[in-house]
């Protein structure tokens, strides 16, 4: 499979961190200060409309409880590990799985008390026999957290063809995977009195980066199934909830030679991922994943040239 993995991909550039600036500034005051693209403030219709959409719903969770029974897949490194360390440090029973059996066996023994699990999620069976496991021996679940993902840069303007293997494994993990891992668990979610499942999307699924095709591309259909379901699932105890990551300091981009840049420090971003859990927020968006949220919606070209930029 041909993957550029001698340079990291483009991101967003520093001559253009101003703009995303002023468009994360411009949405936090109800404005996207785009010519022919209305606000809140100059609508006060839509205003209260956006309001209606951001009242908790049946299965809003107001926050983390101590007493919450936590799964997380791709618990074994990066984002997942983060968030299994702060979950565990407030007396969360966290569950880490992952693919590597010495990588959540690793998280799990610096943590006493955490447990540890073996799940590939591309594997439909592996996921039900999780579900099976977890519903015996914690049938208290409250929260899953779908995280597992896999990154690579696949350059189709090559003379190709390309390994069909790697970017249909990158389609099962990314997308499949979280299909799986919903489908298995909800069954015991729903059966709680409050839960939440959290699907752990990416700015890149707002604005694709063309060096990485299938990511972007899994995020984006990642961010539909998720909003699909939590309207699916308004009216029961499962509140649906998707965090939106921008580029974070991760083992995603261990094939790079150096880290991407503007990449947000992992402790920063589980310290915000944890102010959005506990504010009970269905879609948490963090960092520069703001700018490309904005850029997707009132600027969706100039959004497209930003990301796929080379960085200085």
């Amino acid at each position: 499979m041909q993957l550029n993995r001698g340079a990291p991909p483009p991101q967003i550039g520093l001559n253009t961190g101003i703009a995303a600036r002023e468009l994360v500034a411009n949405e936090r005051e109800g404005a996207t200060g785009t010519p022919g693209v209305p606000s809140a403030r100059s609508d006060v219709r839509r205003g209260r409309w956006r309001q209606s959409l951001r009242r908790p719903r049946c299965g809003t969770m107001s926050g983390m409880s101590p007493s919450d029974v936590v799964l997380i897949t791709g618990g074994g490194s990066g984002i997942g590990a983060g968030l299994a360390g702060a979950l565990h440090a407030r007396g969360s029973q966290v569950i880490v799985a992952g693919h590597g059996r010495e990588r959540v066996e690793a998280v799990a023994a610096r943590h006493p008390g955490m447990q540890a699990e073996v799940v590939d999620v591309a594997d439909p069976e592996q996921v039900a026999a999780l579900a099976e496991r977890v519903g015996q021996r914690w049938p208290q679940l409250t929260t899953v957290i779908s995280n597992a993902g896999i990154q690579h840069l696949v350059d189709f303007a090559g003379p190709g063809p390309l390994d069909i293997a790697e970017l249909g494994r990158e389609v099962d993990v990314n997308l499949k995977g979280v299909i799986y891992v919903a489908n298995a668990f909800l069954p015991l979610l729903k059966a709680q009195p409050r839960a939440r499942l959290v699907n752990v999307g990416s700015g890149l699924g707002y604005v694709p980066l063309a060096a990485a095709p299938i990511y972007s591309s899994t995020k984006a259909a990642v961010h539909s199934f998720t909003i699909a379901l939590r309207l699916q699932l308004k009216n029961s105890t499962v509140q649906v909830v998707e965090l939106i990551p921008p580029v974070v300091v991760t083992d995603l981009h261990r094939h790079l030679d150096r880290i991407p840049p503007r990449a947000m420090e992992l402790d920063d971003f589980v310290d915000a991922a944890m102010v959005g859990l506990d504010a009970g927020r269905e879609e948490i968006v963090v960092g520069l994943a703001k700018a490309l949220r904005i850029f997707s919606r009132a600027a969706p070209s100039l959004g497209l040239k930003v990301v796929n930029q080379k960085a200085n």
